[in-house]
């Protein structure tokens, strides 16, 4: 069966999509827009290998827990396509209003993540763990990005 193999690289590439949210956070925070800019079209083409072993853990007979794990990450993944390259309207950070669409981002964005660390989960404690650390590091990313920001809008202000 190829059940580990496929789990371990559903583990690998949940790692490496935090590890690109951290880098879009981080870059965020230090103004380099072109360098997140750039990063839109490798983020994008994750929607591949979660795809794949998305069908694989189907074919593989891994259950229904598995395969449905993967569901958000791939609904979140196909949203950031089409929101962030398809879309003719770009996106906005820090919106005075949030638009229906950067909330629907934010929530598939968090249900992927879920998705992601309860895979983990599925497949022994430690990678659960892992990825929830991942996902901490993440958040701190965020939070490095949203500490910056209210940095600039103070001296903005002042």
């Amino acid at each position: 069966m190829l059940n580990p193999v496929v789990d371990g690289l559903v583990v690998l590439f949940a790692v490496v999509f935090y590890a690109f949210l951290c880098l879009v956070y981080i870059l965020r925070g230090l103004e380099r827009d072109r360098a997140e800019l750039a990063l839109a079209v490798p983020f994008s083409l994750q929607l591949a290998p979660f795809a794949i072993l998305f069908v694989l853990n189907i074919l593989n007979g891994a259950g229904l827990l598995r395969p449905v794990t993967l569901v958000p990450i791939l609904a979140f993944l196909l949203y950031d396509l089409w929101y962030r390259l398809l879309s003719t309207k770009k996106p906005v950070h820090h919106p005075k209003k949030w638009p229906a669409g950067l909330v629907v981002y934010l929530l598939l964005m968090q249900a992927g993540a879920i998705g992601l660390n309860w895979y983990g989960y599925l497949v022994s404690k430690q990678h659960g763990y892992l990825l929830v650390a991942c996902y901490f590091v993440m958040l701190g990313c965020f939070g490095f990005y949203q500490g910056r920001y209210s940095k600039r809008m103070k001296a903005k202000a002042a």
